[in-house]
């Protein structure tokens, strides 16, 4: 027998606080999905731009041609350098600088994802010959994938994209009026 449902003002499914969670959790989500993707595809552009610099293009040649698990190590290496920092990052927020703390995890977050997005596109193609590398990325996107779904599909997250793309349109426009070209 099931449990009887709560009623919605003792925290059900339709009482306010659910609510104001669940719109809380989508305007978090919407934030946080609209940084990753423009954090990603920024940082892809901007790897990208370095790929054209000589040394670095000769580097590129020589790991898009590694062999699978030595670029499964090219993959994992920028997570793992990373990791200082971001430990470092939570020191800081743990003996009382925030804001320190804060801006050291969001730039190591930033240049790891980075590297990590241009080695993936270098080295997939042998990743994906790795048996329990493709079963795991494929896991992993496909989570992803439901998880998106499930926060595009709630209101709350809607009008927030909504707020955000106008935001960011009125930056632009804001951009082109002050200085005549687009910003980024």
């Amino acid at each position: 027998m099931s449990a009887p449902e709560k009623p919605a003002a003792e925290g059900g499914p339709e009482s306010p606080q659910r609510r104001l969670l669940g719109g809380a959790f989508a305007v978090l989500a919407a934030i946080w999905m609209f940084l990753e993707e423009w954090v990603w595809d920024t940082m892809l552009a901007v790897m990208a731009w370095l790929s054209r610099l000589p040394p670095v293009r000769w580097i590129e040649s020589k790991v898009a041609r590694f062999p699978p698990y030595v670029a499964l190590a090219c993959f994992l290496v920028p997570g793992a350098a990373m990791l200082p920092f971001k430990l470092a990052a939570f020191w800081l927020i743990a003996h009382g600088h925030g804001l320190y703390g804060l801006w050291v995890f969001v730039l190591a977050k930033v240049v790891g994802t980075a590297f990590l997005a241009r080695i993936l596109a270098l080295t997939k193609q042998q990743l994906m010959t790795i048996g329990w590398f493709a079963w795991a990325y494929g896991g992993v996107i496909a989570w992803k994938e439901r998880l998106y779904a499930y926060v595009r599909s709630i209101p709350a997250y809607r009008r927030a994209r909504a707020w955000m793309q106008e935001a960011s349109a009125r930056v632009k426009r804001w951009w082109r009026g002050k200085f005549g070209e687009r910003p980024g």
